[in-house]
C-alpha cells in the first residue's frame, strides 16, 4: 500500500512540475512573440500581432494546477510551513495528541476542499460555464484538476492521520530540523 500511495504522490507532483514548466513555456513564448512584434514594428513599421491566445488564462490555470497537485507530497515530505516552537516543548504524550489533532484538521480541510471543488466543477459542467478569454475553455476542466489535487491532499492527510494513530508519529508532521527539535 505504501508504494501505491507514494506513487500517487509522485505522479501528482510530477504533474505539478509539468504545470510549472508549461507556465514558463507559455510566458517565454509570448515574450518571444512580443519581441518579434517590437522588432518588426521598429524596423519595418509593421506589427504581426503575434499572440498565444488566452496565454494569461492558461498560465493562471497552470499555476492553480501546480499549487493543488503539489499539496499531497508537500504534506508528506513536511515542507509545509508549521510553527513548532510551542509544540516541540510539549511532553511526548501531549505532543502525540496535538499531532493527532493537526492531522485530523488536515483531513477535515481535505474533505472540505475536495467536496467544495467537486460541487463547483459539477455545477460548472451543468451550467456550461466557460472562460472569458479568447479560448472559451469549459471551466469544469480546470476546476476538476483542482479537485483531483485536493483529493490527493485528502488521501495524504488520511495517510498521515492513520500513521499518527498507529505509531504515534509521522514523517509528515516531523520537525524540520535537528535545531528545531533542540528548542
Amino acid at each position: 500500500m505504501r508504494k501505491i500511495l507514494d506513487g500517487l504522490y509522485t505522479i501528482s507532483t510530477g504533474l505539478a512540475a509539468l504545470s510549472l514548466a508549461s507556465i514558463a513555456a507559455i510566458v517565454f513564448g509570448q515574450v518571444i512573440f512580443n519581441t518579434i512584434d517590437y522588432v518588426a514594428l521598429r524596423f519595418f513599421d509593421q506589427s504581426f500581432g503575434l499572440l498565444i491566445p488566452s496565454y494569461s488564462l492558461f498560465s493562471g490555470y497552470a499555476l492553480g494546477f501546480a499549487t493543488f497537485l503539489s499539496l499531497g507530497l508537500g504534506l508528506r515530505k513536511a515542507v509545509h510551513i508549521r510553527v513548532t516552537l510551542l509544540e516541540s516543548k510539549l511532553p511526548s504524550p501531549i505532543r502525540r495528541g496535538t499531532l493527532t489533532i493537526i492531522a485530523l484538521l488536515g483531513v477535515m480541510m481535505g474533505v472540505l476542499f475536495t467536496y467544495s471543488l467537486g460541487v463547483l466543477a459539477y455545477e460548472s459542467f451543468l451550467w456550461g460555464d466557460r472562460a472569458s478569454g479568447l479560448v472559451k475553455v469549459p471551466l469544469w476542466i480546470p476546476q476538476s484538476v483542482l479537485c483531483v489535487g485536493s483529493a490527493v491532499f485528502l488521501v495524504t492527510a488520511l495517510d498521515t492521520l492513520q500513521e499518527i494513530i498507529r505509531t504515534g508519529h509521522s514523517d509528515a508532521l516531523a520537525a524540520d530540523s535537528v535545531a528545531e527539535e533542540a528548542l
